[in-house]
């Protein structure tokens, strides 16, 4: 019998419940959440339109919280949620200077929201597939 962890359950019993997500999912809403939100920064930062600051805080809020999860999912599932590894903590770090870009993209200069967001993303990317410490 297959195991299930839903025992309490009686709506979830039966054979062949298993309720884990492929981590090919929380890795396509991570990669396109990140896309989706730099996208939308960068939009901000070329027309600051005040009259959409609210949408665009929502949106950008949105996508930040969904990359969050996404990533959390995949530290679960492929590593052991061991959050103390540096190339996590740098990417967590890249992650909030990405979030706060949205708002200060309204009081600062395009150039230095294009300029924080490429490194931001360049480093988030580096950490990511090269992992230095």
């Amino acid at each position: 019998m297959p195991r299930n962890r839903f025992n309490g359950c009686p709506c979830l019993k039966g054979p062949g419940i298993e309720l884990d997500m492929d981590p090919k999912i929380y890795q396509f809403l991570h990669v396109i959440s990140i896309i989706l939100l730099s996208g939308f920064t960068f939009a901000i930062a070329a027309n600051p339109q005040k009259h959409k600051k609210k949408l665009m805080a929502i949106v950008t809020g949105i996508l930040g919280l969904v990359a969050l999860v996404a990533g959390a999912g995949l530290m679960s599932k492929l590593h052991n949620n061991d959050w103390a590894q540096g190339w996590v903590v740098a990417k967590m770090a890249c992650w909030l200077v990405v979030m706060g870009l949205g708002g200060m993209a309204y009081k600062k200069s395009k150039s230095f929201i294009f300029t924080a967001l490429i490194a931001a993303l360049g480093i988030a990317v580096y950490m990511v597939y090269f992992r230095p410490f």
